[in-house]
C-alpha cells in the first residue's frame, strides 16, 4: 500500500486586483476580482511515493538490564549509586580521577585484583582511607555479584565519612575483565 504524495499548483492565473479570491476544488477554479475574471486550472502534480509508516508508536526502550531486580531487602542502600563495569569502563576512557576500592579481605585481594585497585577491606575501611581525598570519585567493588551488600555497606561507611563522590560497581572481578580490565592472578579466571 503506497501513498502518493501531491502538491497542487494553480496554472494560469493572473493578478487580482480585490484579493477575493474563491477556489473551488475540482479541475476548474472561478476567482473573481472587481474588474478581471479569470480561469484557473488546479492540477495535483505528483512528487513522490511514501512508504507506509512501520512504526506507528514510538519503540519501547528496554530496561538497562533485563531481567534485573534490585533487591528490597537492603533499603538502606538504595541512596547508594551503581554502575555496570561497562559504566566504570567508559569512566576510565573519558579520564576521570578516581580510586578503585576493593572491600574484600587482605587473603581475596592477594589472590586475585584488577590492576590499579587499592585494598580496603570492610572491618578497616574508616581508618584506611584517612589519606585519600574526599573530593576525589570513589568506586568500591568486590568479587561477585551477590556479594554487592558489601560492596555498598562500605561505599554507605565512606560517604558517612565524608567522602562526596562514592558509587559501588555492579557485578565482580569476572565481569570487569569481560569488560578488558587487566587482572593479577596465579589462576585463569575466564
Amino acid at each position: 500500500m503506497f501513498r502518493t504524495l501531491t502538491k497542487q499548483v494553480i496554472r494560469g492565473s493572473s493578478s487580482l486586483i480585490n484579493q477575493r479570491v474563491v477556489v473551488q476544488y475540482g479541475v476548474r477554479s472561478l476567482s473573481t476580482a472587481t474588474n478581471t475574471t479569470t480561469i484557473d486550472t488546479l492540477i495535483d502534480t505528483p512528487v513522490g511515493k511514501a512508504l507506509p509508516n512501520p512504526r506507528i508508536t514510538p519503540p519501547k526502550v528496554p530496561k538497562r538490564r533485563p531481567g534485573k531486580v534490585r533487591s528490597v531487602e537492603y533499603p538502606q542502600y538504595d541512596s547508594i549509586p551503581r554502575i555496570a563495569p561497562k559504566g566504570l569502563y567508559r569512566i576510565t576512557k573519558i579520564g576521570f580521577d578516581f580510586y578503585l576500592v576493593d572491600v574484600r579481605e587482605k587473603t581475596a585481594f592477594d589472590e586475585i585484583s584488577i590492576k590499579g585497585s587499592v585494598n580496603h577491606p570492610l572491618a578497616t575501611i574508616e581508618e584506611s582511607t584517612s589519606t585519600m581525598d574526599k573530593s576525589k570519585m570513589v568506586l568500591c567493588f568486590t568479587d561477585t555479584e551477590p556479594s554487592w551488600p558489601t560492596a555498598c555497606e562500605g561505599a554507605l561507611r565512606l560517604k558517612n565519612k565524608g567522602f562526596k563522590n562514592v558509587i559501588v560497581i555492579e557485578g565482580g572481578i569476572k565481569d570487569l575483565v569481560d569488560k578488558g580490565f587487566v587482572y593479577y592472578s596465579d589462576k585463569d579466571i575466564i
